[in-house]
């Protein structure tokens, strides 16, 4: 398993909060480095479950396993990184614990169910700053770039988001700094990369995972600092950017997916899914809300390389080769859960 800087000069270090979220809070060392690994506790949420999370992410990484095997479908795995995924520990591993209790805060010193995987490194000071200088309103950007909590910085990537307005903020934090697809033109980020590598994943998670891929997140981040773990995106696949630094997408949080039925149900499950996350895919333009011109050939680029790897990783033959057209006809019609409430008669 992956440090967490239980050896050498790292041994007594203690753990600090990362992140956190409806599941449970996540905690590293600091001045994180090679395989350097985080702890995700279930403390903020009874239904919520990391050990879903674990049984998810171990799902996907096994499919994405299988799709290198055959030079048909392994190109498809060469543009998202994804950690790797350690082991899960209960609440009454007192073996587990009694070497890591005392590191946490005394607040956060009662055991509880954990899983552990590999850290996503964060972005370098110099990136830091120039996410700083470009996003934050300069009374505030002295203070945001002393902030220890904003080395824990990764960006997720909002390509279904335009900015709401043009105003600087003020307060300013970067762990997962939201992003969107105008702060992206912005820096000069490859867009079109990003939504090709969402689609391909996407297919992943749907056609060969058979999960309905709720509530995950695409972010952007370093690549790891070494290519042992076999979930690396090819090097190929590395962003250049002059802001950022080279940087992958990376894919991760996996509480809330489910498994998906090969039918019309799972389609349902995963239109739904599609819209109650994050708006990190590109959007359609639909009746109930129309996109600009660029929006739409985003999304069309996203459509075309969906379908496409669907149908590589279904195969010509398969009996339910019709079901990734489905979902984006659903897709296209609209939101569902606004779909819902005008039928029944009320407004979003």
């Amino acid at each position: 398993m992956a440090s967490l800087g239980l050896h050498s000069s790292n041994k007594l270090q203690p753990f600090h909060c990362i992140g956190s979220g409806n599941c449970g809070s996540v905690w590293s060392i600091e001045n994180p480095g090679i395989n350097t690994s985080v702890i995700k506790r279930e403390d903020m949420n009874e239904a919520r479950s990391v050990y879903n999370d674990f049984i998810m992410h171990r799902k996907i990484l096994s499919a994405i396993q299988e799709l290198r095997l055959s030079p048909e479908t392994v190109s498809l795995t060469s543009r998202v990184s994804m950690p790797a995924c350690h082991q899960y520990v209960r609440a009454d591993e007192s073996t587990w614990w009694s070497t890591r209790l005392g590191r946490f805060p005394k607040e956060c010193q009662a055991p509880c169910n954990v899983i552990v995987t590999e850290r996503i490194p964060p972005f370098s000071q110099t990136a830091r700053e120039c996410l700083i200088n470009r996003f934050c309103a300069p009374g505030g950007r002295e203070t945001a770039k002393t902030s220890a909590s904003n080395r824990d910085c990764i960006v997720r990537a909002y390509l279904g988001r335009r900015k709401l307005n043009d105003r600087p903020k003020r307060f300013f934090k970067l762990p997962n700094f939201p992003m969107n697809i105008d702060q992206m033109k912005q820096l000069d980020l490859d867009v079109e990369h990003y939504a090709t590598a969402m689609a391909e994943m996407l297919a992943i998670m749907h056609w060969k995972a058979q999960m309905d891929a709720n509530d995950v997140e695409f972010v952007l981040a370093p690549p790891r600092l070494t290519h042992e773990v076999s979930t690396q995106a090819s090097p190929s696949s590395t962003i250049k950017s002059i802001h950022l630094g080279d940087h992958n997408l990376w894919i991760l949080d996996f509480d809330c997916c489910g498994d998906m039925t090969m039918d019309t149900n799972g389609v349902d499950q995963a239109w739904r899914a599609f819209y109650k996350n994050d708006p990190y895919y590109p959007r359609p333009s639909t009746a109930n809300r129309v996109k600009s011109v660029e929006d739409q050939q985003l999304w069309d680029i996203f459509k075309a390389r969906f379908l496409e790897a669907s149908e590589i990783i279904l195969g010509p033959e398969s009996n339910i080769g019709h079901l990734p057209g489905l979902l984006i006809s659903k897709i296209e019609s609209g939101n569902p859960h606004i779909i819902q409430k005008l039928n029944a008669g009320t407004t979003d």
